[in-house]
């Protein structure tokens, strides 16, 4: 007799996905919690991990996802992962090395929210998900509030409003009335964060694209010539680092400016470019990175063995190497693809330009971390996925929005 549901694990393993984000972000940015600190909390994650690796290794998820392609690739995906991961595990020599590798969302568990992809691709999960979002960002933007004065705490604690703005098109008139709201105050609390800031509006640009499909009709040739147009930046960006110019210094208005974190014209991300490849190229790490306890030399912050870099294709790169980083990019175009070319509803044509922007944002922004952010996008990843969500109409994933996936069957058979 089977203990859980698949669902029930799902479920369970994003709540804690959920506890750890809130309180490792509320103890790194708030006034903390106490006995809730360093090793207890990643208790939260590893059990949100251990779930998802559980449904991966035992359950049948895979009949879920139709495209064998996709399969193997998030196979070779996840091997890659674990491949990195045992690695570092390896090359570790001392207890106290093992501890920082472990307990650090930046390190060995960095990777792990592409297991999230499972719960994107089934359609059985859109509403529990969707609610059990929507309440979290509800419930972290109201305890957030009497902590307004302490610095980007409630943009870290909100990380998800992202995705459920998305939804705006989705909801009443009064939970896109909440919906507006709650954007306006996290962005206005969070001005100093430039990053935060463009995936508020990023996402507010989905909403905007959702409605232009919708009553402008725009041909969908011009769509894919214009997401063609928008993925070609960063490989005209990267070519352009190669041969000496920073598409950065060119978009900032040069390279004079001292950083500052209220400037939005500082270049805070040329230097970075530069001293991860320096470190890639003189450890011949390129291939395939240096594993997941990955560090750089960085002449900029003083030390041989930065850990954390601020941009994820960088992060990508230094932990998986260019083939973890193809395998990883792939995925996210084929959702794209999927989502423009194949789906019913312009909601989920609406989800595959928010994977526009956010491949934009892998050269730009978006740390690769164990964090609500990234678990949330590979969530994204696997509905741009789903055969399922594919099939259905704006009006169907309204109503699968709104009510459970077995009434939504029920009522869809009536």
């Amino acid at each position: 007799m089977q203990l859980f549901s698949k669902k029930q694990l799902i479920l369970g393993s994003l709540v804690l996905a959920l506890l750890f984000h809130f309180v490792f972000y509320f103890n790194e940015y708030g006034p903390g919690l106490g006995i809730l600190r360093n090793t207890v909390i990643f208790l939260f994650a590893f059990g949100s991990i251990a779930l998802m690796l559980f449904v991966y290794l035992a359950t049948n998820w895979r009949y879920d996802l139709k495209g064998k392609s996709v399969l193997w690739l998030y196979e070779l995906l996840f091997v890659w992962i674990i491949i990195s991961f045992v690695r570092s595990l390896l090359d570790i020599g001392s207890s106290e090395e093992l501890k920082r590798y472990l307990l650090s969302n930046y390190m060995a568990i960095s990777l792990f929210p592409v297991l999230f992809f499972i719960v994107g691709i089934n359609a059985k999960y859109f509403y529990s998900v969707n609610s059990i979002i929507f309440i979290y960002t509800v419930l972290a933007m109201l305890i957030s509030l009497p902590y307004i004065t302490l610095f980007e705490l409630m943009l870290f604690l909100t990380y998800p409003v992202f995705f459920v703005i998305t939804t705006y098109p989705l909801r009443s008139s009064y939970g896109k009335l909440l919906l507006v709201m709650f954007s306006v105050i996290i962005a206005l609390f969070s001005l100093t964060n430039r990053a935060g800031i463009l995936r508020i509006l990023l996402s507010f640009s989905a909403v905007i694209a959702f409605y232009l499909l919708t009553y402008a009709r725009l041909s969908r040739k011009w769509i894919n010539v214009l997401v063609f147009c928008i993925l070609m930046v960063p490989v005209i960006s990267l070519y352009m680092g190669v041969k000496g110019q920073s598409v950065f210094q060119l978009a900032l208005g040069g390279n004079e400016r001292s950083y500052s974190q209220l400037d939005p014209y500082a270049d805070t991300r040329t230097f970075l470019y530069f001293e991860v490849f320096q470190d890639l190229r003189m450890n011949n790490a390129f291939l395939f990175g240096k594993g997941m306890n990955a560090g750089y030399y960085s002449e900029a912050f003083q030390t041989y063995q930065r850990p954390i870099v601020e941009v994820c294709f960088l992060q990508v790169l230094l932990k998986t190497g260019v083939v973890g980083f193809l395998l990883y990019i792939s995925i996210i175009i084929s959702a794209i693809y999927k989502a423009l070319s194949k789906s019913k509803s312009n909601y989920l044509k609406s989800l595959g330009l928010l994977l526009v922007g956010y491949t934009i944002m892998i050269f730009i922004e978006n740390q690769i971390a164990y964090n609500l952010l990234n678990v949330l996008i590979w969530v994204v990843i696997g509905m741009c996925h789903s055969e399922e969500l594919i099939k259905l109409t704006d009006k169907e994933i309204r109503s699968l929005f709104r009510m459970p996936y077995n009434e939504f069957v029920r009522k869809m058979n009536d």
